[in-house]
């Protein structure tokens, strides 16, 4: 694929269709912490789209369902316009839209390609309706990408098609689950570097290993924020020790576009409420700004000033 010559950001700020609610006020303040001006001092070009209210839908999964359906025909005119996708979500289940927008691309049918995924999270997000008490709509992303669930309201987003989890998804920071959650994803059989509350882990190197090992090619990129450990702060209610450092998160996605042809970045899950103190958007700053730099090293990104990037915004670096 051709460098692409821009930066779209892709603001959705609802949590299952209610905007700026729970985890829906994160995009905003993402952007507010200076997300966007960070980009731009860096020598990207960066357009901003946000995307409208679904309030005429009637009930949370119709709600989330026209989400993303807005969100792939999105992420397909911005890399049709030969622009890089970052979305910024509450939900993580905006990651079903993107995996459709970038399937039903130009180019990405002109090669008869899908996507593979590397997701960071604490959850597994494996669940299905019938494997979780709770029912809670958006703990069931990476079921819904690999076709579990779901699938009539799948079919109406455009361009969606199941994705191969044992062959084309890594999850990254797993450690929040029941003995039922892991007992599925372990049967599931996809490639996970788990977190461990009692030891620390070296995510970058354990990722690197199984990137090596895979065939991934055109991939998108995940970041659930509270794949980030307690430690480094609170991200949202569900936020679990054990995950990554600052320093992890900045390393696997610095490294990522050297092992991996990036298509998409989402990150989703934060909700500010829980982030008394503001310590969670400069560390995500931080480390989206090391994973563009890097697409832009390796010819992904056109970036128009590269050389000088250590002289502005230094203190996101």
């Amino acid at each position: 694929m051709a460098p692409a010559k821009s930066i779209t950001v892709i603001s959705s700020p609802y949590h299952l269709g209610a905007r700026d609610k729970a985890v829906g006020a994160g995009p905003t303040i993402l952007i507010k912490a200076g997300l966007i001006t960070a980009l731009r001092e860096q020598g990207f070009a960066v357009n901003v789209v946000e995307l409208e209210p679904v309030d005429d839908f009637d009930g949370e999964i119709a709600r989330l369902f026209e989400l993303l359906r807005r969100t792939s025909k999105i992420v397909t005119q911005a890399v049709d316009a030969g622009s890089f996708p970052i979305i910024l979500s509450g939900n993580c289940s905006a990651a079903v839209g993107v995996a459709a927008g970038l399937s039903t691309s130009n180019e990405f049918l002109r090669r008869k390609i899908m996507p593979a995924c590397v997701w960071f999270d604490a959850h597994d997000d494996f669940n299905t309706p019938d494997s979780l008490a709770s029912g809670y709509l958006d703990s069931m992303p990476v079921a819904m990408l690999g076709g579990e669930v779901w699938k009539t309201l799948l079919s109406s987003v455009p361009g969606f098609q199941p994705m191969d989890l044992k062959k084309s998804f890594v999850h990254v920071g797993m450690r929040d689950v029941t003995e039922l959650e892991r007992a599925r994803v372990v049967d599931a059989g996809f490639s996970v570097i788990w977190g461990d509350a009692n030891r620390h882990v070296d995510f970058r190197t354990e990722l690197q290993g199984t990137l090596e090992d895979k065939d991934m090619g055109e991939t998108m990129v995940h970041v659930d924020l509270d794949c980030l450990d307690t430690s480094v702060g609170v991200v949202n209610k569900f936020s679990a020790p054990g995950g990554l450092l600052e320093e992890d998160l900045v390393g696997c996605l610095e490294m990522l576009p050297r092992k991996i042809r990036p298509s998409a970045l989402t990150v989703a899950s934060y909700d500010p409420s829980f982030d008394e103190d503001g310590r969670i958007p400069p560390v995500a700053i931080k480390g989206l700004l090391a994973f563009v730099r890097s697409l832009a090293s390796q010819g992904i990104v056109v970036c128009a000033s590269v050389k000088g990037e250590r002289n502005s915004r230094s203190s996101w670096l």
